[in-house]
């Protein structure tokens, strides 16, 4: 079992690092110990405070994962996926660790035994236009396949569904998360304290130039 779980991270790991390879992410924002200048951190805060709020994707993520369990369901019924719980860890992560915004992450869960070729087959057909309609695409760079049982899908506002079977594992591993958005309440009032890192006088928009005019280091 341990091989096998191994197995799946390297796999969803290859994923992720291909992806990051692909451009989408600045290198120099990976140090947390040097954050990026003031205006790089504006940026990345204008495209947080542009995103809809947490719960509003909390809600489309959950949404979804009734239609994807379904699917599973439907298609491959020796298939057990447990529900796994949300993770602890909050916050956001990079291009974003030194910015203000939240992120509800869903663990790995494993369904065993794994669905057949053609069960995966069925489920990706089935769920790809529910995924086009929620605004998804496949979370591979564009004009390249994605290695086979691979059907992870990113969002243009972060969020992200870990979906795979690979074929030479037996088991399917599923997982989703919103990336980073502000809560509604934070749009209003300042995050709580457990949330305010180092800088006790965190608040919405977190600029430094206008509106926000922050003048300290966060």
């Amino acid at each position: 079992m341990r091989r096998h779980l191994d197995a799946v991270g390297r796999y969803v790991l290859m994923g992720t690092t291909i992806l990051l390879l692909a451009g989408c992410v600045k290198p120099n924002t990976f140090n947390g110990e040097n954050p990026p200048d003031r205006s790089e951190l504006d940026r990345l805060q204008n495209i947080i405070n542009g995103r809809p709020d947490l719960e509003v994707v909390q809600k489309q993520l959950s949404d979804l994962d009734t239609q994807i369990r379904a699917a599973i369901a439907a298609h491959a019924p020796q298939t057990v996926l447990p529900v796994s719980p949300p993770d602890t860890n909050r916050g956001c992560t990079d291009p974003f660790t030194h910015n203000i915004g939240d992120t509800y992450t869903v663990r790995d869960s494993y369904g065993r035994p794994a669905p057949t070729p053609q069960q995966w087959q069925d489920i990706k057909t089935t769920l790809a236009p529910i995924f086009t309609a929620s605004g998804f695409h496949p979370n591979y760079p564009a004009g390249q396949t994605p290695p086979p049982g691979n059907d992870s899908q990113i969002r243009d506002d972060g969020a992200l569904i870990n979906l795979t079977n690979p074929p030479d594992l037996s088991v399917l591993s599923y997982s989703y998360t919103t990336g980073c958005h502000l809560p509604a309440a934070w749009r209003t009032g300042p995050p709580p304290p457990s949330l305010r890192g180092n800088d006790p006088n965190i608040h919405y928009p977190f600029l430094y130039g206008a509106p926000g005019g922050r003048t300290a280091a966060p």
